[in-house]
């Protein structure tokens, strides 16, 4: 008899056994699901930074035709709010400082204060500033 209460005992601890091993391998996926969500985060990061760079190496290459002064403004006005935009989207503080930097530069440009005798100076200044954010991005993407 004793023997019976016992078979019947683990019989019905069965389920709940079963339950208890189940619900520890749910808890085993639901980590697996965080982790990878985790490994996904970090890899659009790193998406999001290859972007931002290349848009701001693109936006920073900026050099406008000084013998034409109307389309120099013209180009320099679009580059500006190109920039300013790139800039506020950009996550990295020293990447959106060096934009701003270019940005203030390509102002100058914009609101005609660089005619063509003083664009070779500026031409100088602003590859010091695109060296500026190669340097930033390769800081942040390495």
């Amino acid at each position: 008899m004793r023997a019976r209460k016992q078979f019947v005992a683990a019989v019905l601890a069965l389920p709940v056994l079963a339950g208890l091993a189940a619900c520890g391998e749910l808890q085993e996926a639901q980590q697996g699901m965080q982790d990878a969500q985790e490994q996904l985060d970090q890899a659009q990061a790193g998406l999001d930074t290859a972007q931002a760079c290349m848009e701001a190496l693109n936006a920073a290459s900026f050099m406008p035709n000084f013998a034409d002064p109307a389309q120099a403004q013209a180009d320099a006005q679009a580059k500006v709010d190109e920039l300013g935009a790139l800039a506020a989207q950009t996550a990295d503080q020293t990447l959106k400082q060096n934009l701003l930097e270019v940005q203030q530069s390509v102002q100058q440009v914009a609101e005609g204060q660089i005619t063509i005798d003083g664009s070779a100076d500026w031409a100088e200044a602003q590859l010091e500033k695109y060296q500026q954010v190669t340097s930033t991005c390769s800081t942040i993407g390495g």
